[in-house]
């Protein structure tokens, strides 16, 4: 028990797994009931809470922040909520739910069915990641999360190679990008147009849609 209590103070895992057969001998003997029950009064727990404060939540943008790295780098992510005792979801779980899910809708082009690309995320942007397919029509698709609103009117991204018959798309998003070959042929600088914020095809991230890139 101190070796579970020190693993859970010190090193806060993501998931402690109680994985036992039954020669182990019973519950009792391990004291699992008051472990469980410290781990879920004293520790930040995935139930329901009816003490919980509005900052102890993800907001959406944190959950596709989360979801964009995972994925790029070939893992799955777990979205997890704590229904009450009766098994009521809250609103708050509710409403993280629907937004992820209205987000995955304009954006699933980039998530389902694609594989993590050589490059996981930009070699010379921050809050970059990426994950491709491979199409006959439009050779390899490299998908740009774009975890925050470009700054600048030009998008430097370090990763891609384009080639001559490179396009770039936003998914949603109707109108093609005008983008120019990076110093020496490496990377790529996308133009980013201004487009009115009710013309937008989502919010808190984007996906930019890269085809016919050299690598």
């Amino acid at each position: 028990m101190p070796d579970l209590y020190e693993l859970v103070s010190k090193y806060k895992p993501d998931i402690v797994w109680a994985d036992m057969v039954d020669d182990m001998g019973p519950s009792s003997y391990w004291t699992a009931k008051e472990f469980l029950a410290w781990l879920f009064n004293e520790r930040r727990s995935w139930g329901y809470r009816r003490n919980s404060n509005i900052e102890d939540y993800l907001s959406v943008h944190d959950i596709i922040s989360t979801f964009a790295s995972t994925i790029s780098c070939g893992g799955n992510m777990l979205m997890n909520v704590g229904p009450t005792k009766e098994g009521k979801i809250m609103p708050i779980f509710e409403e993280r739910l629907r937004q992820f899910g209205q987000w995955l809708k304009i954006n699933g082009e980039g998530v389902y069915g694609t594989v993590p690309w050589s490059h996981q995320n930009d070699t010379v942007t921050k809050n970059i990641w990426y994950t491709k397919r491979e199409m006959e029509s439009e050779g390899t698709v490299v998908y740009v999360f774009l975890l925050s609103w470009p700054t600048d009117e030009v998008l430097k991204l370090g990763a891609p190679i384009p080639s001559q018959q490179t396009e770039v798309s936003m998914l949603g998003y109707p109108d093609k990008f005008i983008w120019k070959a990076g110093t020496g042929g490496q990377g790529i600088n996308v133009t980013i147009p201004i487009i009115p914020w009710n013309k937008l095809p989502c919010e808190w991230a984007w996906l930019l849609k890269l085809t016919h890139i050299t690598n």
